[in-house]
């Protein structure tokens, strides 16, 4: 299935219907309440996640994310990343806090004033970068595939809106930070079923993506399962578990990110969307610092790697040709880290290897061949299932 632009239906929607309202230079001083679960008796924690909470809120507010578009929602999650990582000079803090415990929870107020002059040109920003993604030239730029699914508290898939808005608002991030995101509907059906720590099921999603996407470098799975809900006074308390990987294409790397989140609400259906939105946004984070590196290959020293498996065919004399085509390898930049004779096929050599100073497949394609002129280029295995390779056999 060929994978779409995730960002498309957003900008289309978006800029037909104007996001940003005028605003005055300051919006109006409010007191704003944010709360949290103290768990396992952690106050520290649970002090800086209610204040979190509170200032997150008051920008939402001003960025316009509680709005019935799930487009907006989404584009506002990235905006309220940006502002809340840089937070001075947008959201100011009047006063003294006011603090308590309530049954297990953490509450504070806190006296808010935020700048919608300043809020309103981090929207724009965001907002021309993502039309900035659509109109790049997408030739040397990173694709990945967003796959995000949801399960309810009895453990049952479940595929809302909300996971919508998740996966839509990922897709943004990642454009953000330079990628060409896509999704296809059976890719993110087949991770949905599957157990997420099965490495059959990641080599498989991996195989899938690789013969329907050929351009896509890496698949991004996302998990969201919903643990608990309890009714605490009043207050919605709600467990999410998150779990994502971002497993490379042609490299076999992955960043992983596993974590459960606590959000607190008067409604038990905001409370689950703040976890769920609160964990999407530390995993996002998290991973997206070594995005390129799992989907591109590793830098290390100024220096570029690809970890790739090449197998040649046609081996008939192990001691002979064998020997030439490792020792080719290293002289082609490529470190040996293991090989092996396939149980199937014997005359079939697999050698995994981390190649340096090249910056595509087929740039270590033409490096292998320019040392070892005996190879030529064989057919790709599109049933073989894990990261790409790179096929070749001994001309005849």
């Amino acid at each position: 299935m060929k994978g779409k632009r995730m960002a498309m239906g957003f900008l289309t929607a978006l800029l037909a219907g104007g996001f940003l309202c005028q605003c005055p230079d300051i919006a109006e001083a409010a007191m704003v309440r944010g709360s949290a679960a103290i768990v396992n008796g952690d106050m520290a924690k649970a002090r800086r996640e209610a204040r979190e909470d509170a200032m997150r809120s008051c920008i939402e507010q001003e960025v316009g994310t509680h709005v019935t578009s799930s487009t907006e929602t989404s584009m506002g999650m990235v905006v309220s990343d940006r502002i809340m990582a840089e937070a001075d000079g947008y959201v100011t803090v009047k006063g003294t806090p006011r603090e308590w415990q309530e049954g297990g929870l953490f509450f504070v107020e806190l006296d808010l004033t935020a700048s919608a002059q300043k809020i309103g040109v981090a929207v724009e920003d965001v907002k021309a970068q993502l039309q900035n993604a659509l109109n790049a030239d997408t030739t040397g730029r990173s694709h990945v595939v967003v796959a995000v699914s949801g399960r309810n508290a009895e453990g049952k898939l479940e595929n809302n809106n909300m996971t919508n808005i998740i996966s839509t608002y990922v897709a943004q991030t990642l454009s953000t930070q330079g990628f060409t995101t896509h999704d296809t509907d059976a890719v993110a059906a087949y991770i949905a079923r599957q157990d997420f720590d099965d490495p059959i099921a990641r080599a498989n999603a991996r195989k899938e993506v690789r013969n329907e996407m050929p351009d896509v470098n890496a698949i991004l799975r996302g998990s969201l399962s919903t643990v608990k809900v309890e009714h605490i006074g009043g207050n919605w308390v709600a467990t999410v578990g998150a779990a994502f990987q971002l497993v490379g294409i042609v490299s076999s790397e992955t960043n992983s990110f596993s974590e459960y989140f606590t959000a607190v609400d008067t409604s038990r259906e905001m409370a689950i969307k703040k976890a769920q939105e609160r964990a999407t946004q530390k995993a996002i984070s998290h991973i997206g610092a070594r995005a390129a590196e799992t989907m591109q290959g590793e830098t290390r020293g100024g220096v570029q790697h690809l970890k790739i498996a090449v197998h040649i065919s046609g081996v008939m004399d192990r001691t002979g040709q064998g020997k030439a085509i490792l020792a080719g390898l290293q002289s082609a930049g490529c470190r040996v880290i293991r090989s092996l004779y396939d149980k199937n096929d014997p005359t079939t050599l697999k050698v995994f290897v981390d190649a340096s100073s090249v910056g595509s497949l087929q740039e270590l394609t033409d490096k292998i061949q320019a040392q070892l002129p005996m190879l030529e280029e064989g057919d790709n295995d599109t049933d073989a299932a894990g990261a790409q390779k790179l096929y070749f056999r001994l001309r005849r």
